[in-house]
């Protein structure tokens, strides 16, 4: 059954001139949407109920910067970013956020941020937090740390599992719900890096994280990364977790650049899954095997505009099962103006007993200068049946028309038939207006 959709968005951006210290880029979206989806029946005989979603999205940005202080120039910076979202489902219920909310002071090589912050410390992989983190600069060394309360608020809510199609009601285990609350968390971590040019640089962090039952982080974790020649570039990192004794993650490469008409990269990657999530939760349970990859990648330019790119990866996991990725794609773009860019890939992935093959074939046309239209469509074909289903097929058709050059609007289409959606059309349209399209949030 068809669908119909309809986005509304507006982005509106406003810098201050580039001969006035204090800068401001200011933006705001709203988006509207409208799909229908029909679940996979749980039975012979049972209809698919297939209800409307009419989700509306709203998202906020401001950030600047080169405020001024009593006898302190341009050293006072600062974002704000929120969203919220009303109706995943119907008009009654939503869900939204305060991404980020900081104020950061630089004076010389010191700097200290206070509020809702983003950070990747190096020891994990994603910290967002209420707190302080502060550091400096001296030479080729730097030295940060940052102390505060993880900042998911919609997370403290008991949240459960659904399975989408089954029979019966959605299935909700409240040992999982009570594992979710996240409430009062709070965390810890350092690093320091050192660097060299392009010749050499190296870090070591540490990232620790509580919650109301334990310890569920306690990391340290090291890279380093070099370029000997012009050619080649070299580079490793580990995660060492302390609770467990055990390495979470590792990887070690070599990409080779040199080459007139190719590239090409060797690699070791391994990882546990279950040692990256919160190791006080249940879903650490979960987290799957850890597995060793050994990979190698070829890209090479070829006339006629083509360029092939082709990896393969062997890999193993716990108790010596094998598994495999492969991958060949072809891009060419069969015009010297470039008005054309057709795309094509095989993927093979095989993990012990399960695994799925996909193929992929996308184009992309400019008609005019303002003009853009795309199609992109994936298909998967796994080795054993998810809830029945042995395939899921997604294609996606979209329009770009740039109006102005500070205005430009896009359509676009989408139709999906998966294991867990027996057929899913959306429609989204956007309008989005700049006031400075260059505009890249002031000075850095």
């Amino acid at each position: 059954m068809p669908s119909k959709g309809a986005v509304v968005a507006c982005l509106m951006s406003a810098s201050a001139l580039a001969d006035v210290p204090t800068w401001v880029d200011a933006r705001a979206t709203l988006q509207a949407q409208a799909f229908q989806q029909a679940l996979l029946p749980g039975g012979p005989g049972v209809v698919a109920p297939m209800p409307l979603a009419l989700p509306f999205t709203t998202t906020g940005f401001l950030r600047f910067g080169g405020m001024d202080l009593p006898g302190a120039p341009d050293t006072v910076s600062g974002e704000v970013a929120a969203w919220g979202r009303v109706g995943p489902r119907d008009g009654l219920l939503g869900d939204g956020d305060v991404t980020t909310a900081w104020a950061q002071y630089r004076s010389g090589p010191w700097r200290v941020k206070l509020g809702r912050q983003v950070t990747w410390p190096g020891s994990a992989r994603y910290v967002r937090f209420d707190g302080v983190s502060g550091g400096a600069t001296f030479g080729h060394f730097d030295l940060d740390a940052y102390a505060g309360f993880v900042a998911l608020p919609r997370w403290t809510l008991p949240r459960g599992a659904w399975v989408l199609g089954s029979i019966g009601e959605a299935l909700e285990d409240p040992r999982l719900r009570e594992a979710q609350n996240r409430a009062g968390q709070f965390l810890v971590g350092a690093r320091a890096g050192v660097r060299y040019g392009q010749t050499i640089r190296g870090s070591l962090a540490f990232h620790e994280q509580h919650d109301d039952i334990g310890v569920a982080y306690r990391v340290v974790s090291a890279d380093v990364g070099s370029q000997p020649v012009d050619w080649m570039g070299l580079g490793a990192r580990a995660a060492f977790d302390v609770n467990s004794l055990g390495f979470s993650e590792a990887r070690v490469w070599a990409d080779v650049t040199g080459w007139r008409f190719a590239t090409a990269s060797v690699d070791y990657s391994y990882q546990s899954p279950s040692l990256l999530l919160p190791q006080t939760s249940i879903l650490a349970a979960f987290g799957g095997a850890s597995w060793h990859e050994l990979g190698a990648e070829l890209t090479v330019q070829l006339p006629w505009r083509l360029t092939l790119t082709g990896r393969g990866a062997g890999q193993v996991y716990d108790g010596d099962r094998p598994g495999g990725r492969g991958l060949a794609r072809a891009k060419w773009i069969p015009d010297v103006d470039e008005r054309w860019l057709v795309q094509a890939e095989v993927a093979r992935v095989m993990m012990g007993t399960q695994g799925y093959t996909q193929g992929r074939l996308g184009a992309r046309y400019r008609a005019t200068s303002t003009i853009t239209g795309a199609l992109d469509s994936s298909l998967y074909v796994y080795d054993a049946p998810i809830h029945g289903v042995s395939s899921s097929l997604t294609g996606i058709a979209s329009c770009e028309w740039a109006i102005t050059p500070w205005l430009r609007t896009m359509l676009s289409t989408t139709l999906m038939s998966t294991p867990y959606a027996a057929f899913e059309v959306q429609g989204l349209g956007r309008l989005v207006v700049e006031l400075e399209p260059n505009s890249t949030g002031g000075r850095p």
